[in-house]
């Protein structure tokens, strides 16, 4: 089955998970830049079955929801009632795509698994200096970034009730460690260094920035939205890539023999 036709396929089912009857080019837009990402990552990973549906499940997750709801909950755009549910279905429909992503993929029976793949060895100070090194770049960019736009985004926060800089460190620290966790779910069944590069490079920012904003938001006007766009997907992007470098495989193994690929 062609690469084009799964995508279709997958991003029909996000789109009535996620949208149900409301569906708008926003909505189509969405489900496609997920679903082409998604797919993509499937391809070129030596992972399947189980190990598949949880690396892209996972990483889904991660992106839309465990990095960004806490987040809108520390800085009251959303409640902490609301904040449950919303984590809840969004692993509901991570799970649901990647079983559809596995299925049309015909990486049920396990096979594609069986190849190991070169990731970098690290010594424990390897990883810590590298985890480090991660949470530094962020911060960096994150309070750079916000300093920059914060001008035009100031009336919106203005009356609620903002963080101190401890609890903005802690969220910050706390979120690299989960973009951490999904880089190692997406990038340690792809042997290829490019391969793995790529795809961090382009889902950071396009599942974890540009799909969540697509989306209809009560609680953010689309002026706002689009300026913390602006504002975030670039580190995002460039956090992809240089976790992918610290975090990924060294070597330029084999990419999986997988009837299809990009025809």
């Amino acid at each position: 089955m062609k690469f084009v036709v799964r995508t279709g396929i997958t991003s029909f089912v996000l789109l009535v998970l996620e949208a149900g009857r409301h569906i708008n080019w926003q909505e189509v837009a969405s489900a496609l830049l997920v679903c082409v990402v998604l797919c993509w990552m499937a391809e070129r990973s030596h992972a399947a079955g189980v190990e598949l549906v949880i690396a892209l499940g996972g990483f889904y997750f991660i992106l839309v929801s465990l990095t960004t709801i806490p987040e809108g909950v520390l800085f009251d755009v959303i409640k902490i009632g609301q904040a449950p549910p919303l984590m809840v279905v969004q692993l509901g429909i991570g799970l649901a795509i990647a079983i559809t992503i596995a299925a049309l993929f015909e990486k049920f029976s396990g096979t594609a698994g069986a190849i190991q793949t070169s990731v970098v060895g690290m010594t424990v100070v390897g990883l810590l200096w590298r985890m480090a090194a991660a949470i530094v770049v962020f911060l960096v960019c994150y309070f750079g970034a916000g300093m920059l736009i914060f001008p035009m985004v100031k009336d919106f926060y203005q009356g609620r009730n903002m963080p101190g800089i401890v609890a903005i460190v802690a969220m910050v620290t706390l979120r690299v460690v989960c973009l951490l966790v999904a880089t190692w779910l997406a990038v340690r069944r792809i042997p290829n260094r490019r391969d793995a590069r790529l795809i961090l490079t382009t889902a950071f920012p396009v599942i974890g920035i540009f799909s969540l904003m697509l989306h209809r938001n009560e609680m953010m006007p689309p002026a706002v939205r689009w300026v913390h766009t602006i504002e975030t997907a670039p580190y995002y992007a460039l956090c992809g890539f240089l976790f992918a470098v610290w975090f990924g495989p060294q070597g330029q193994g084999k990419k999986p023999a997988q009837e299809g690929n990009w025809e």
